[in-house]
């Protein structure tokens, strides 16, 4: 009567533990996920230039499909953000584009503080132009060049920088005796076109740019709030306009709405697959007054990645222990594109206190093929020692590798036992 337990007891304890695991669903997905409710195949990337005179070049993407697997011990003391915060932008700098007519002419400018720096960037047929060749009116006094400038750098000076200054670009820096208000540029030589840049690094007013979230799915809505702050107060815009910038150069025009406290907001939804992959921008142009009545100019662009939802996680996860004492969590995709897709995730214990802490970060990525797939994440056994049941999977995320976008993120994702 005892033989059959003995010999069932027996047979287990032959078995691999890795034998022994559940299908699990994933946890339901919480606010500030990123789930798409749709998936569709994204299209092929172009082999040649984007015509655009705007767009860069098109990349040539390397297709690796070598699959890997990478597992690491996390220090449990560190907190970690599981859901990615959106960048907030500054800027006080403005910038605009202008015709040769324009310059000989005179350009206005609006000043809001001594020392402000101008930088001409020819464009299209543009010249170079020196400091001699400007013409300069400041609070009613004229000046050429030389006479208004501080500083002055030339193309190379800028690129050494860090700045992303096209061949014959010139900066140069105004006398902080010159004080501020409406500037005139001219240039009686310009031919061409050109940008005028203008930056006031000692200003107070600063326009801040803030998205509601670092990234986006094709056809989901991005809502980016404006504001103009004046050192430590909020002073209201006077106007906003903008448009919804893709990697490949397309733009969309863009509706801002006015707030109550003088603020703008813009909603932006990229809605047409872009040709390359790249961050989109949202770029706004903005007005407004500082407490002494002098008009304010700012120019801000905010950055998103946007994805197409051309995978996502089935719905299924299966934990296991691995053969060598680590944990291996399998999980189901649905698959529109074929393309290298990669899965990362944190795994969670609890620690000696009774408390969740963090034990370890995964990542695997391989090459899948259209239809249903499966990517497996495996964290080390070392990263284990010292930790128990129950485990929970965060910040969980599938991305599509050659298209560099992330399709699916979850905080919580899976909680089990082994």
């Amino acid at each position: 009567m005892r033989i059959r337990p003995m010999m069932l007891a027996l047979l287990a304890g032959a078995l691999p533990l890795s034998a022994f695991a559940a299908t699990q669903n994933l946890l339901p997905a919480q606010a500030g996920d990123l789930v798409p409710a749709l998936v569709h195949a994204r299209m092929a990337s172009p082999t040649a230039a984007v015509s655009s005179r705007l767009a860069p070049a098109a990349p040539q993407v390397h297709e690796e499909r070598q699959p890997i697997q990478v597992s690491w011990a996390l220090n449990a003391t560190e907190s970690l953000q599981a859901t990615p915060q959106a960048v907030r932008r500054e800027s006080r700098e403005y910038w605009r584009e202008v015709s040769d007519t324009e310059l000989q002419r005179g350009v206005d400018l609006a000043t809001t503080a001594p020392g402000a720096i101008i930088r001409l960037s020819p464009g299209q047929g543009g010249t170079r132009l020196q400091p001699a060749d400007l013409r300069l009116q400041v609070g009613g006094k004229r000046f050429d060049g030389n006479a208004a400038t501080r500083h002055v750098a030339d193309t190379a000076q800028l690129q050494a920088a860090g700045m992303e200054a096209t061949d014959a670009s010139m900066a140069l820096q105004l006398r902080t005796e010159l004080g501020a208000g409406r500037t005139t540029l001219q240039a009686p030589k310009a031919h061409g076109r050109y940008v005028v840049y203008v930056y006031e690094p000692q200003s107070p007013l600063v326009v801040e740019a803030q998205a509601d979230r670092p990234e986006l799915l094709l056809g989901g809505n991005l809502q980016v709030a404006l504001n103009l702050r004046d050192g430590a107060q909020q002073r209201a815009l006077s106007a906003a306009t903008g448009v919804l910038r893709s990697p490949d150069g397309e733009t969309t025009p863009l509706s801002f709405q006015r707030r109550s406290d003088g603020s703008f907001v813009a909603m932006a939804t990229p809605a047409k697959q872009a040709s390359m992959p790249g961050l989109w921008e949202v770029q706004s142009t903005l007005t407004g007054t500082d407490a002494n009545g002098r008009e304010v100019r700012r120019n801000v662009n905010t950055a998103v990645a946007v994805a197409v939802p051309d995978a996502r996680f089935i719905g299924n996860a299966e934990p296991r222990r691995a053969g060598d004492g680590g944990v291996d969590i399998a999980l189901g995709v649905d698959i529109r594109s074929s393309s290298r897709y990669a899965v990362s995730g944190v795994l969670y214990a609890r620690g000696g206190d009774g408390q969740q802490i963090p034990v370890a970060y995964a990542q695997s990525a391989a090459w899948l093929e259209a239809g249903a797939g499966e990517l497996r994440l495996h964290f080390d056994p070392a990263s284990l020692h010292g930790v128990a049941p129950p485990y929970e999977l965060r910040d969980l995320r599938l991305q599509d590798q050659p298209a560099m976008g992330l399709v699916e993120r979850r905080a919580s994702a899976l909680r089990f036992s082994l």
